[in-house]
């Protein structure tokens, strides 16, 4: 009897002492993720606020805003962990994060609301757009895709000027190259005819072309930029995406190089942005701005260029787009913004076509009333 009874006792304790570790590893996991839930809340708000205040002062800050799609997932991730603990301020406080997300989801992902499965309308009361950073542009696909698309406008970063493909363009296209200015790559091609163009201002040979166009009985200025970029090297995507930084024992040395080259080229990119801004706000009519900004929706950047004008994206988008053929294939870098007079009928990423790193975006557009900006 002596025996059952000691047994029982024994059972008990082992009962309670299970129950107390858990009890403390539970604990120890709320504490745990209380502190990853404040460094996701320091994150979002980054992003949010970096986006307004120039790299040059925010400074390693910056960098924080590549993450955006992966912070915004994680918030939501967070938010439905404490619903599960039950701990109502914390849900209280990743929901706020969520909520506040929303208003800049557009940016990221465009929810479908309203599909036509058949759509009509007159091709030539459009114009098709396309913009690409080609990456030389020398492969031998390079012509006949261009061709099978037939863009009335084509904005090219990175094309080799006097190469097979672009001799074979210019007699169909017409271009804003000019001998006697160098070889630059950042090129605007079109069925247009092109009243006159040039570069903007100071900003480096190559970075910002401009082009006013004929386009039937209204002038619109296109510009193709191509700015600073990141200056990441393939090695240094290969030590990202390969987690070379969790074994590499140079690791720390490597990572400090690529986030002070990160922040050294956000902060040349911001007052590019500024100057393409200003050049945009003397415009004196219409505008599309084509092109690889090296940079995310979410940066001071895109903001800076981007305010005032419609990004197709958010116009006609369906789900989450990248251009970028790198980094988890999460960036969307090359965009086509319109004035708000320009109506844009589609968007479009081809990443079915490899001919260069990044991906071609095209979109159609209709040029209305022909009104100048006041």
């Amino acid at each position: 009897m002596a025996d059952i009874y000691t047994t029982g006792i024994n059972r008990k304790k082992r009962r309670l002492n299970s129950e107390q570790k858990k009890g403390l590893w539970i604990i120890l996991l709320d504490f745990i993720m209380s502190l990853l839930s404040l460094a996701l809340i320091f994150c979002t708000l980054t992003v949010v606020i970096c986006q307004y205040i120039s790299p040059v002062k925010s400074g390693v800050l910056s960098v924080v805003s590549l993450g955006a799609p992966i912070i915004y997932l994680l918030d939501i991730v967070m938010m439905m962990f404490w619903v599960l603990r039950w701990r109502w301020y914390h849900v209280l406080a990743m929901a706020l994060m969520v909520v506040l997300g929303l208003f800049y989801l557009s940016r990221y992902y465009k929810i479908e609301v309203d599909r036509q499965y058949t759509t009509s309308y007159n091709e030539r009361a459009y114009t098709k757009i396309m913009t690409y950073n080609v990456h030389e542009g020398r492969k031998a696909g390079f012509l006949k895709y261009i061709t099978e698309h037939n863009p009335d406008i084509l904005c090219v970063q990175e094309m080799t000027i006097g190469c097979d493909n672009w001799n074979q363009l210019t007699k169909t296209y017409q271009s804003t190259y000019k001998p006697n200015v160098g070889k630059g790559g950042n090129q605007i091609l079109t069925k247009f005819k092109i009243v006159k163009s040039g570069e903007i201002g100071d900003l480096p040979h190559r970075t910002a072309t401009w082009a006013d166009l004929k386009i039937r009985k209204d002038t619109v200025r296109v510009v193709s930029l191509h700015l600073q970029s990141t200056a990441i090297r393939p090695e240094d995507t290969h030590f990202i995406e390969g987690h070379g930084y969790i074994n590499d024992p140079d690791s720390e040395t490597k990572m400090r190089s690529i986030v002070s080259r990160l922040v050294e080229n956000n902060q040349k990119r911001a007052e590019q942005a500024e100057m393409v801004a200003e050049f945009l706000a003397k415009t004196p009519y219409k505008v599309i701005v084509c092109g690889d900004f090296n940079d995310i929706p979410l940066s001071y950047t895109y903001r800076t260029i981007a305010k005032g004008l419609n990004d197709t994206f958010s116009e006609k988008a369906v789900g989450f787009d990248y251009t970028f053929n790198n980094q988890y294939r999460l960036l969307r870098i090359d965009n086509i913004l319109v004035s708000p007079e320009i109506e844009v009928h589609s968007y479009a990423v081809d990443n079915k076509v490899d001919l260069s790193d990044h991906y071609p975006v095209i979109s159609r557009v209709k040029i209305k009333a022909n009104k100048t900006k006041k």
